[in-house]
């Protein structure tokens, strides 16, 4: 274990000693450094040793760079690994990082880049390891805006937000239309050491081919027709906060590499623009898809895929969590109450019963376009079941 305040320590594998002294050179003064020649070398030293971050090349004599890192996801304290190699090959960067590295740097690695990557891993590694030392007991109250849910699954899920928000691990939301993912993604940010700076939204699905380079890293001024001023795009808008892409799976393949560019290296340019602008963001996507079929069938890219991967979180639909509906009712009763400047109307028991064994296609975003028509069009002070079933019916007909 790492001593506060002490230099990080990594651990380089290269079987180029050329190599090796040129990183020891550039790395030591903010880092501690160990070196090994081969894999097995390498893995012996972790025996004794503790690191933060290794520096694992492909290629080595032996056992080669993924039998290593293969081994090195038994290790009972994980460590983050960034895979080097002299290939600019997509299918092995696939493979390092559906193998457990957390990043695949092409040589020669600009010496900027380099130090940059690994203070980022270093600052996750550290995370993590705060993270499993504090209990979810311990952590504070979700805000009374963010309601989310009081049913077992969410309560889960919502232990698991908790701890990955203390890291910068990337995050993948999945689950279907309507079951809350942004709000999830909210609560995520709350939690964070982020959550002072930006939450940015971007509806993925929304942006077009030609504007969605536009839209998420910005343009200069005349850098096209119509381009009559400086516009700074939505990955630069979350700049030390976090960055949330919805839909993900909605974006056309040359944004997905673009997008692909900015998980690897983060950093920015502009349209019009061929200067380069670091962006700390933490990323965390949403998709009602499965984007491992959009993969399998080409209309996603799987180098892509497996970064945004990095912390897979599933939201459940409506109807797998019944008793957060009272709740949920609640809320949005209120809502939109003060919303229409109308009393609160309350339910009956028959006809919360009807909504807790309705199946909510739509999820949550259906029982709460039901409430706002409930209150917007009853004359009611209390909704008896007769009246809800029929404004379901009206919605279906809709």
């Amino acid at each position: 274990m790492e001593t506060l305040g002490a230099l990080p320590r990594v651990l380089i594998i290269d079987d180029d000693c050329h190599l090796l002294e040129a990183y020891r050179a550039l790395l030591e003064g903010d880092f501690q450094v160990a070196t090994a020649s081969s894999g097995e070398v390498g893995l012996a030293l972790l025996q004794t040793e503790d690191v933060a971050v290794i520096l694992l090349d492909i290629r080595l004599p032996g056992i080669d760079g993924f039998a290593v890192l293969q081994q090195l996801q038994t290790l009972q304290t994980p460590v983050e690994v960034l895979m080097l190699t002299a290939l600019n090959d997509a299918h092995l960067a696939v493979a390092a990082l559906h193998n457990g590295a957390s990043n695949y740097l092409v040589k020669p690695v600009d010496n900027d880049l380099l130090v940059a990557h690994l203070r980022q891993a270093v600052a996750r590694q550290r995370a993590r390891q705060h993270a499993r030392r504090v209990p979810v007991q311990a952590l504070s109250p979700i805000p009374p805006r963010l309601v989310v849910g009081i049913s077992s699954v969410m309560q889960a899920l919502l232990a698991q937000v908790r701890r990955v928000a203390a890291t910068d691990a990337t995050v993948l939301l999945t689950g279907e239309t309507g079951v809350g993912k942004e709000l999830v993604a909210r609560v995520l940010h709350v939690y964070s050491s982020r959550r002072d700076y930006p939450f940015v939204a971007v509806n993925c699905a929304a942006l077009t081919a030609t504007l969605v380079a536009s839209e998420l890293f910005g343009h200069e001024r005349a850098a096209f027709t119509g381009a009559e001023r400086l516009h700074v795009g939505k990955v630069e808008q979350a700049h030390r906060g976090t960055l949330f892409l919805d839909e993900v799976g909605g974006l056309p393949l040359p944004a997905q590499a673009a997008l692909l560019r900015f998980l690897q290296e983060r950093t920015v340019e502009r349209v019009g623009s061929e200067q380069s602008r670091p962006v700390d963001v933490r990323v965390v996507a949403a998709t009602n898809q499965e984007l491992q079929q959009l993969v399998a069938t080409g209309l996603f890219r799987a180098d892509c895929f497996y970064r945004l991967n990095v912390v897979p979180l599933h939201v459940p639909p409506l109807r797998a969590r019944p008793e957060d509906i009272p709740l949920l009712l609640q809320h949005f009763l209120h809502r939109y109450s003060a919303t229409y400047e109308r009393p609160v109307p309350r339910l009956t028991a028959p006809a919360l019963a009807a909504l807790q064994e309705y199946s909510w296609p739509g999820n949550v975003r259906e029982l709460e376009y039901l409430v706002a028509r409930l209150v917007a069009v009853s004359e009611q002070q209390v909704l008896a079941v007769e009246e809800v079933l029929t404004a379901l019916d009206r919605e279906h007909r809709a």
